[in-house]
């Protein structure tokens, strides 16, 4: 990115003006009189009238014109409303005929068109680190301005409205429709995403080496070093640019849409590169910390049709999608390394790492659903895809091209046998299956071919049943069953270089019973508690049981003060929690189940906002939000010998409080302010245990991952409408991101944003 030196004069100043000035002319052609030329033209004009136009009566004349008739005319004698219609008048059937609606062509509609812009200059200035005071934004001072066109009339609408911030936060969205006929969509958007630089430990350490030692007395110590190759000027982060064009053609006299899409996906920048050239074994360990480059592209096409088939609609859509890697894959120099018996196994050199490998993907997929009315409804779908990795690594073959499929159906029926009852029953399948695997081989180890785990493949059912009853209007009660079945291939009671330790099946049931009431008008309520168990929990963090409660209670008054609450309290249980050991000596390798372990885990967040008017043109309004997340569970600190667990906690608690206010002061200004706070603390808290096996303690854990954080915000704007077409926004905007641990103070910082603007619109 190259930084210019901005011309106030040239970048703000004259914009502005030139903005100015044509919203001025604007304002004065729509006040000034019409020139005397154009009178004389409209005189000579009706001069040159045919006769039938002449034929008018001066009242007629002055309707037209949107005057009101001389008082004359409205006293003219009886005898003229009482006088039988000439030859020339038509007859009673011929004013009705002619009173009938138009045809659609022929219809007469008023043309609508709007048009406007701003420019403006967005100041941004701050302290310390920035990047998680204003995470998604750039930090960089720019230009700004926006725009915005819209024409409507009988046939035609053309909507044009975009805004540029700085050259990595912007967006503009054209819709253009043609009759219905023709629909073209184009919409671009860019954000910047700042990323932290995380920092590695300062100073070397040593641990006891797997490599025998000569001497048992004296055993081998493995060194453990980091690598910073970055400093704290290298800044990290990505933009991220979406752009999206949809095209919809309908054939006019027959129900058939022909839709095309185009959808791309761009992220360019610097992000931290993390890795480790480390095995146990031997003497030198490296973690490495450095910058890498992003260019990545994805891009997506899509064609498609639907069209209604008498009494069923079907819908086809074919999607493609493509990924790429536009830069090449880091290459790092690597330690030779050798197995526990002191056996080369890992050539030392040169070595590609970390690779984002291309991939493609498409998919077919096929709806038909009968009409959204009825007392019975269907829907149905099937979709096939497959996913393909275009690995382009030059030490490793066996990876490229390997392929996963997927198989997707879906059947809906909703049945609606009496006003007060709806029932409902879904089903869901997937199938997941992996193809060509062939043998792999990299060349960066002594005996290339490589052993590799064949993936899991799976088969899900979801079976899902609800009813609805509604004994009054003002209530509803609703029941729901979801069944969720899972199979698994390729898993087996124990780990083994070739198998997975999983469940061979997984069933989950969930009950839900959930109520709405609206007892009085503004007043809404809403109730839902759920169950759900699993009889063979697949992964550690997955619960054998679990219960959750919602509840939604808001109320507005005459629009004059309103209320909106709602709470989530879930809590999951599981006591299978399954662990495994590596067991001594490490080859061949083999894995022995750990006692089965406990986990608790328990959340609860709430949320509640008010808004008040307390006089005419005041808003004002405040929020409250808490979130608490907590696991408990007991830990293994190694995965070799028993004994080395600690019952330990992890615990997340957040409150969140602001307040808003609005006012319009007069006419012409508004004027708006806004505050935040945000206090989180979390910390992993192992119980205070000391291994004897393997020499080593929890001590100090707590206190490298507590953490305790504010984040505050505010933001206060201006509107000034100096007439109804130019008018100028002033806004400032501060955030602040302190941490109050020691360990995480370098990430401190607070940013400061102005953004001025001068808009126009007619």
């Amino acid at each position: 990115m190259v930084d210019k030196p901005l011309d106030l004069v040239s970048t703000v100043i004259s914009p502005l003006l030139f903005l100015l000035l044509a919203a001025g002319s604007v304002a004065a052609a729509e006040l000034e009189p019409a020139p005397a030329a154009d009178l004389e033209s409209a005189a000579a004009a009706e001069k040159e009238a045919p006769a039938s136009d002449k034929g008018s009566t001066p009242a007629a004349e002055q309707a037209a014109e949107g005057e009101p008739a001389a008082a004359a005319d409205l006293t003219a004698p009886a005898t003229d409303l009482t006088t039988a219609p000439t030859a020339e008048e038509p007859e009673p059937e011929t004013q009705a005929a002619e009173r009938a609606p138009l045809p659609e062509d022929e219809r007469q509609v008023e043309v609508l068109e709007q048009k406007g812009g701003s420019l403006g200059y967005n100041w941004v200035t701050g302290e310390g680190y920035r990047g998680r005071a204003l995470e998604y934004g750039f930090l960089k001072s720019s230009r700004s301005g926006g725009l915005f066109y819209r024409h409507m009339e009988k046939d035609t609408n053309v909507e044009l409205e975009g805004f540029y911030l700085n050259e990595n936060d912007y967006h503009g969205d054209l819709l253009m429709d043609y009759r219905g006929d023709y629909r073209l969509h184009l919409r671009t958007e860019s954000l910047f995403h700042n990323l932290d630089r995380e920092l590695l430990f300062t100073d070397k350490f040593f641990l006891f080496s797997n490599t025998p030692s000569p001497d048992p007395d004296n055993p081998l110590l493995a060194e453990y070093r980091p690598e910073q190759k970055d400093s704290s000027a290298t800044r990290y982060g990505v933009s991220v640019v979406q752009d999206r064009a949809d095209f919809r053609y309908r054939l006019h006299n027959f129900p058939l849409h022909v839709n095309l899409g185009y959808w791309r996906y761009v992220k360019e920048g610097t992000i931290q590169q993390r890795f480790a050239d480390t095995s146990f074994e031997g003497t030198v360990n490296r973690i490495y910390a450095q910058p890498r480059a992003v260019d990545q592209q994805t891009q997506e096409g899509r064609i498609g049709f639907d069209t209604h088939l008498g009494p069923v609609d079907f819908v086809y859509d074919f999607k493609v999608r493509y990924f790429e890697d536009r830069l090449p894959t880091p290459v790092d120099n690597f330690e030779a390394r050798s197995d526990i018996h002191g056996n080369p196994e890992y050539l030392g050199g040169l070595r590609q790492h970390n690779e984002n490998p291309d991939s493609s993907f498409f998919s077919h997929t096929v709806k038909l659903y009968t009409s959204l009315a009825g007392g019975l409804i269907g829907s149905g779908s099937y979709s096939v895809e497959q996913r393909e990795n275009l690995s382009d690594l030059s030490d490793t073959t066996g990876a490229r091209h390997t392929k996963v499929y997927l198989q997707n159906g879906a059947l809906d029926f909703v049945f609606t046998p009496s006003r007060e009852y709806t029932l409902a029953l879904k089903y869901r399948r997937q199938e997941v299956d992996h193809g060509n695997r062939g043998t792999l081989l990299n060349s960066n180890y002594v005996d290339p071919v490589q052993v590799a785990k064949f993936p899991i493949e799976t088969t899900r059912d979801l079976v899902t049943g609800t009813i609805q009853y509604r004994p009054r209007h003002d209530l509803s009660l609703v029941g729901e069953y979801r069944g969720d079945f899972q199979r698994r291939n390729n898993v087996s009671l124990l780990p083994s270089p070739t198998t997975w330790a999983e469940p061979a099946n997984t069933a989950t049931h969930t009950g839900l019973l959930a109520a709405y009431y609206r007892p009085i008008k503004g007043l809404r309520a809403s109730a839902h508690y759920s169950y759900a168990t699993t009889d063979h929990p697949a992964y550690g963090a997955s619960y054998q049981n679990r219960h959750e409660a919602k509840l939604l209670v808001t109320y507005s008054l005459s629009n004059r003060c309103g209320l909106t609450s709602h709470a989530v309290f879930r809590h999951d249980r599981n006591d299978e929690v399954k662990r495994f050991l590596v067991n001594f000596p490490f080859e061949p390798l083999s894995y022995t189940a750990a006692p089965l372990a406990s986990r608790r885990g328990n959340s609860e967040n709430a949320n509640v906002g008010v808004w008040w008017v307390p006089v005419q043109k005041l808003t004002v309004g405040a929020n409250y939000s808490y979130l608490h997340y907590e696991v408990e569970e007991a830990v293994l600190f190694t995965g070799v010998f028993t004994g080395s667990e600690a019952a330990s906690q992890f615990s997340s608690k957040s409150h969140v409080y602001s307040v808003n206010a609005s006012y319009a002061l007069g006419e012409k200004c508004d004027l708006a302010l806004t505050a935040q706070q945000i206090r989180s603390t979390a910390a992993f808290s192992p119980t205070d245990t000391t291994f004897t096996l393997i020499p080593g303690s929890t001590t100090g854990i707590k206190q490298i991952t507590e953490q305790d954080t504010v984040i505050s915000s505010l933001s206060a704007r201006g509107e000034y409408r100096f007439t109804s077409v130019l008018s100028t926004t002033l806004e400032y905007t501060l955030k602040d991101y302190n941490e109050h641990k020691p360990a995480y103070q370098s990430y401190n910082g607070t940013v400061h944003a102005i953004v001025a603007g001068l808009a126009a619109k007619w």
